[in-house]
């Protein structure tokens, strides 16, 4: 059940991203949001822990900064993955893509402060 509610999570911070930064843009079915909370959730699990750690040196040489750079990316292989299994998800530009993984952070960490209560 945990894995469910992580899922919906991450649709709706996805979906509350969308909404809010200019230059990202979706245009499928509603449960086309579960599918990308389903791949935001696994590159989240797999690859951002490996990312994570074998970027320590950076991340302490930037006071953490470079976190950035990794939640940008795995913001843009997300998009990526969405867009090659036509989800409906677009980035118009680097800017947006940007944008995303900072409200995406910080949307997904409230709402899991909030399921978490």
């Amino acid at each position: 059940m945990h894995i469910l509610v992580r899922i919906g999570l991450n649709a709706a911070a996805a979906w509350l991203t969308v909404w809010l930064v200019p230059g990202l843009s979706f245009a499928g079915e509603w449960w086309w949001w579960l599918v990308f909370g389903l791949a935001i959730g696994v590159i989240n699990s797999t690859i951002k822990p490996i990312a994570k750690l074998l970027t320590i040196p950076i991340r302490v040489m930037t006071l953490g900064l470079f976190t950035l750079v990794i939640n940008v990316g795995l913001m843009a292989l997300a998009i990526w993955i969405a867009r090659d299994a036509e989800v409906g998800l677009t980035s118009e530009s680097l800017a947006a893509t940007l944008g995303g993984a900072f409200v995406l952070t910080v949307v997904a960490s409230v709402l899991r402060q909030f399921a978490s209560q």
